[in-house]
C-alpha cells in the first residue's frame, strides 16, 4: 500500500513530499529518501478524527500524513490494534475530558511550567537540529558582527592549548577566534559547542598566559553543557517550539530559535550555574579563579555592571554583578 506524506528530515527546514510504501513483507519504505525499514521499527501515532497522523521512524525522521482511511487499513491488514485514541473521540465527554486535559497542558508549557518546559524540550531535542540552529545563527552573526581574528599566532596557540585541555576526551566542541568592534569585549557559546572569542575580550587580558581568558571559555563551556542558550531560545520562542515538536515539524523550531538566539542574554541564574561549573572546571585544571575575577573587573569598569548597548547584549551578554566577582575571589586558590 503506497501513503502521501510530508516527510521532515530534521536537517533543514523544508518539507518533502513523499510515498510511504508498505510491502507484504512487513517493511516501509521511502524511496525517495532511500529509508527502508521494518514495520515493527516505525511508530504510527494515534488517530485523533481526521488530524494528520505522524509517522516515526528510527533515525529520527517524521513524517504526516492526512490518509487516516489508508492508514486504518493497513493496520487491520498488518493485524494492529486500532489507536484508543480514535475510539475515546466516540464518547463526547471522554472527547471534551481530552480537549480539557490538552488545554491544560500547553497552558502550563507556556506560563509556570515554562522553565521545566524549556529544560525539558532542550534535553530531547535531536543533535541535527542543534547544529543546524547554531549554524544558521553563526552564519548570521558572521555576516553582521564578526571579522577575521588579528590575534597573534602565539596568542591563539596559547588560548587554543588552554581550550584543548578544558575539552580534552570531549566532542563537539570548537573554538572560534574573531574580532568584532561591535560587539566588543566578548565570549558565546551555542548549543553546538562552538565557543566564538572575540579579540576585544583577549586584549583586556591581565595575564600572559591568558589564564584568566581560560575561565570565560570554561565559563562559556558551562552555558553549553547546561544548554542554557538552548533552553533560553525555547522559553522565549515557547509556543513555535512547543507547535514544532508537536506537529514533528522541526523547521519551525530552526527557523525560530536562531533569531531569539542573536537577540537574547542570559539570566542571572544561568550565569551563577555557569560559573559554578567555571570554577570547578578550574580547580580540576589547577588554575586559580582569582584570574577570571580580574577579568570581570577590568570588563565592569570598561563597560559597566549596568549600562549595555544593544550590541554588547548581544548573546554572551553576561551581567557584570559584584556578587558574580566576589564568588569567583572567594574560590580563588
Amino acid at each position: 500500500m503506497i501513503i502521501d506524506a510530508l516527510l521532515y528530515d530534521g536537517k533543514s527546514s523544508k518539507e518533502h513530499k513523499v510515498e510511504i510504501e508498505f510491502t507484504f513483507g512487513r517493511r516501509v519504505k521511502v524511496k525517495s529518501h532511500e529509508i527502508d525499514v521494518a514495520l515493527e521499527e516505525v511508530v504510527i501515532e494515534s488517530r485523533l478524527g481526521n488530524t494528520p497522523r505522524v509517522i516515526e521512524f528510527p533515525n529520527g525522521i517524521r513524517c504526516k500524513s492526512d490518509e487516516n482511511d489508508k492508514i486504518d487499513q493497513l493496520l487491520r491488514e498488518f493485524d494492529i490494534d486500532f489507536s484508543k485514541a480514535h475510539k475515546i473521540e466516540r464518547s463526547l465527554v471522554l472527547t471534551l475530558g481530552a480537549v480539557a486535559l490538552t488545554v491544560l497542558f500547553v497552558w502550563f508549557m507556556l506560563t509556570s511550567g515554562a522553565n521545566y518546559s524549556a529544560s525539558f524540550l532542550a534535553n530531547i531535542l535531536p543533535k541535527s537540529t542543534l547544529d543546524e540552529v547554531s549554524e544558521i545563527t553563526f552564519e548570521h552573526l558572521e555576516e553582521s558582527f564578526l571579522e577575521p581574528t588579528k590575534l597573534s599566532q602565539n596568542q591563539e596557540a596559547t588560548i587554543q592549548k588552554h581550550f584543548d585541555a578544558l575539552t580534552k576526551g570531549e566532542e563537539g566542541y570548537k573554538l572560534h577566534f574573531r574580532s568584532s568592534p561591535e560587539m566588543g569585549a566578548n565570549a558565546f557559546a551555542l548549543p553546538s559547542g562552538d565557543i566564538v572569542l572575540t579579540d576585544q575580550l583577549v586584549a583586556l587580558s591581565r595575564d600572559n598566559e591568558f589564564r584568566d581568558i581560560l575561565g570565560v571559555l570554561a565559563h562559556e563551556k558551562g552555558h553549553v553543557v547546561e544548554k542554557h542558550s538552548l533552553q533560553m531560545a525555547i522559553k522565549t520562542g515557547m509556543a513555535s517550539v512547543v507547535i514544532g515538536y508537536i506537529t514533528g515539524d522541526l523547521s519551525v523550531i530552526v527557523s525560530t530559535i536562531p533569531a531569539i538566539l542573536v537577540n537574547s542574554s542570559y539570566s542571572r541564574e544561568f550565569e551563577r550555574e555557569a560559573d559554578r561549573y567555571a570554577v570547578n572546571e578550574m580547580k580540576r585544571l589547577g588554575v586559580s579563579t582569582l584570574y577570571m575575577a580580574n577579568l570581570f573587573e577590568a570588563l565592569e569598569k570598561k563597560y559597566g555592571s549596568e549600562e549595555r548597548s544593544t550590541i554588547e547584549s548581544l548573546m554572551a551578554s553576561h551581567p557584570l554583578t559584584k556578587e558574580r566577582i566576589e564568588y569567583l575571589k572567594e574560590h580563588s586558590h
